[in-house]
Parts: C-alpha cells; structure tokens; sequence
C-alpha cells in the first residue's frame, strides 16, 4: 500500500534544520522524493543518511546553497528538478536566528538579514518553483510563517514583520496561481523544540518553563507536529484548502 504521496516530487529549503528535517523525513516516509536545500554542509549530510537509512525508499537528493539570491535560488530548483524528475511540493522553513532587541535597538544589519532569509529567499523560491509546478499540471506551495506572524511578543520586530509579510506573500500566490492547479498555504507553528529555539535560550528546561504557560495545550511542540501539518496540506486530503494560514500552536493564540 503506497503513502499518500508517493511518487510525488518536493522540494524542502531548511531541509537540515529541525522542523525542515521533519518534514523532509515525513514526506519521504509517505512516499515522496525529496530534494534538501540548506546552507548547513553537514546537517544535509545527517539528514540524507537519516532518509536513506530509513523506511522511505524513494530518491533523496540535496544541495548545499544559499538561495536568498536570484541565481542560488533558480539553480537549486533546477537541479532539484532535474535530480528528481520535477516538482509537486515546495516547502521553505529556513528561517534567520535574530537577536532579541527593540525596534528603537534593532540593528539595520540585523533587520535586513531577517528580511534576507526568512522572505527575499522564499519569494526566489516561489518564483522559480511555480514554472515546475504548472509544468507538472499543478501542486502544492507550504511557507513555513509563526504563531508570531499573526501576535506578537515583545523584542522581536524584524521576525514579526517578516513572518507577517510570509502570509500575505503566500496568499497573494494562491490567488494568482488557482488557474494552474496550485494551492498556496502557510503553516505558523507555535513555540517548537528545535536546536533553532534552544539558541535563544540556556536549557530546554528552562524554555519549557519559561514558554508553555503560553501554549494552553501544556507543552511544547515537537517537529513532527509540523510534520504532520505538512503531510495534511501537502496530500489530497486538503485538495479545497488554498490562501490560508494554518497555525499549530496548542492554542497560543487562542488567549
């Protein structure tokens, strides 16, 4: 019995990241071939190993690049393309670590490199992507955006906005690309343990005391939640859903 995407095609930028690598691992369990895009050399590295030494046995690619410039992002998704035999999904959840400062301390350079990786390389992405998925007579576009797109925490200005500007983005695409079979869709994931938020902070002890009073569900959640939402927009089980946001939070922007 075949996963419900096999043989389809995807593409993962932040494929070595944590919530990235979730989905990568997901994806390929349920059948799809999978083309890592990071800048990390070696977390593509583990994460390939992981894929190939797993249940999944259709093809891995990957590429190590940085794709916030036109040429990095149009190559990567040509060879990613051409490796795996074109695209059905792209997925984008790279996103920059920015240090927590008001807007009154936030540096320029800090800002423009929140703007540099968390929209300017999904905008290349979906540029270049949207040619191989109508060339494929449609598919799927998942943007990785926040819980903090939609509220805000004190501190964090450059993410806000950015993560922000990553759902109207996505839902400017959808409208634009119905007449091609595509669905757009972001995904805002609450407070996730990854190495990503454990830069912020000392211990996981003390994100989790720290951050689940905020998460009315109780705990904080895990890659493979993301993964999970993923696989739901990336299937046919969510053929009717385009240019919307779907928050995974345990309920943080419920109160």
């Amino acid at each position: 019995m075949g996963g419900k995407l096999t043989g389809k095609k995807a593409i993962i930028v932040g494929g070595g990241g944590g919530i990235g690598g979730a989905i990568a691992r997901r994806f390929h369990i349920e059948g799809a071939a999978v083309g890592i895009v990071d800048v990390d050399e070696k977390a593509i590295e583990a994460r390939v190993a992981e894929l190939k030494d797993g249940p999944g046995t259709a093809q891995v690619f990957s590429i190590a690049i940085d794709i916030s410039n036109p040429e990095g992002a149009k190559w990567a998704v040509s060879e990613v393309s051409n490796a795996i035999g074109g695209l059905d999904i792209s997925v984008h959840s790279a996103a920059s670590r920015d240090p927590t400062a008001p807007t009154e301390y936030t540096e320029i350079e800090n800002w423009n490199e929140a703007i540099r990786v968390n929209l300017t390389s999904m905008f290349l992405q979906c540029k270049y992507v949207i040619p191989e998925l109508r060339a494929k007579g449609g598919g799927v576009i998942i943007n990785i955006a926040s819980q903090l797109g939609s509220v805000v925490t004190p501190g964090r200005p450059a993410y806000h906005a950015t993560k922000g500007a990553v759902i109207q983005l996505t839902k400017a695409i959808a409208v634009e690309t119905t007449q091609d079979n595509i669905r757009a869709v972001t995904i805002s994931p609450g407070a996730i343990e990854t190495n990503r938020l454990l830069a912020r902070h000392k211990n996981i002890e003390v994100i989790r005391e720290k951050l689940t009073p905020g998460h009315p569900i109780g705990r904080l959640g895990q890659p493979d939640d993301i993964a999970g939402a993923a696989l739901f927009v990336a299937s046919d089980d969510a053929a009717f859903m385009t240019g919307t946001d779907l928050i995974v939070d345990g309920g943080y922007t419920a109160i």
